[in-house]
């Protein structure tokens, strides 16, 4: 298994940034696999009631969090395990849903660490994307506006893929995640925070500026910019500063 180290430290080449499965913890077969096991043999089709009493799933939430290094599958950044009852927290998300086949419901190879808000978001959608499978460089950021795109080399098919997922997701609608990626970058062109640093928090937007030359090409313009004190006033104004 690569270590939480290794798998921060990898470049990556989207929002949705390709991941290698950890391996189940130790309870996994004990608290999840066989409870599981047992209600499906006699509640094949649960309700959504149903399915809330045998929810034994939340019991690897903690290993798995540790396991991704509080990295969200879907945002490509660190999240909280808990924050207050917001959706801003992590979740434990079936890839396939449940609802669409509830045999994986229990199945560790189907979880995945999410927001809750993203994870609301996908629901009992099929058309997000999954990091498991994805390939390098599928996603790009577009430095200029903070929003996502396909890359320009993709096929059609999967092109329209990656639209669909950050559009099911939210990801360039809601203002919450554009502006974390530009906090995150200003912070970048600032030196308030290091390369290192955004590994570990934000392995996609780190891959992007490798990818895309950014100390070469971008970074000299950002600081010019920012030098402008009605640019940095209306960014303070808008919290991303």
């Amino acid at each position: 298994m690569a270590s939480l180290g290794d798998f921060c430290k990898r470049e990556r080449g989207g929002d949705l940034i390709p991941i290698t499965p950890p391996l189940p913890p130790q309870t996994y077969q004990q608290s999840v696999e066989v409870p599981g096991a047992v209600f499906l043999s006699t509640t094949p089709n649960p309700t959504r009631h149903q399915w809330s009493k045998h929810n034994y799933w939340r019991h690897i939430h903690s290993p798995l969090y540790t396991a991704m290094n509080g990295i969200c599958c879907y945002s490509a950044s660190f999240t909280p395990r808990r924050q207050g009852k917001g959706p801003d927290h992590t979740s434990v998300d079936h890839f396939v849903p449940k609802t669409v086949d509830s045999k994986l419901a229990y199945d560790w190879n189907n979880f995945r660490l999410c927001r809750a808000k993203l994870n609301n978001r996908k629901d009992n959608f099929q058309d997000v994307l999954d990091p498991y499978v994805i390939s390098n460089g599928w996603f790009r950021i577009n430095f200029a506006t903070f929003s996502l795109e396909p890359d320009s080399n993709l096929k059609a098919a999967d092109a329209n893929a990656v639209v669909q997922t950050i559009n099911r997701l939210g990801l360039n609608s809601d203002d919450q995640y554009v502006n974390e990626r530009a906090r995150a970058v200003y912070a970048y062109v600032e030196n308030r925070l290091s390369m290192s640093e955004l590994r570990r928090f934000y392995p996609f937007l780190a891959s992007e500026i490798a990818a895309q030359k950014f100390d070469l090409n971008f970074l000299g313009q950002f600081r010019k910019t920012l030098q402008n004190p009605q640019v940095r006033a209306a960014l303070q104004s808008q919290g991303l500063l």
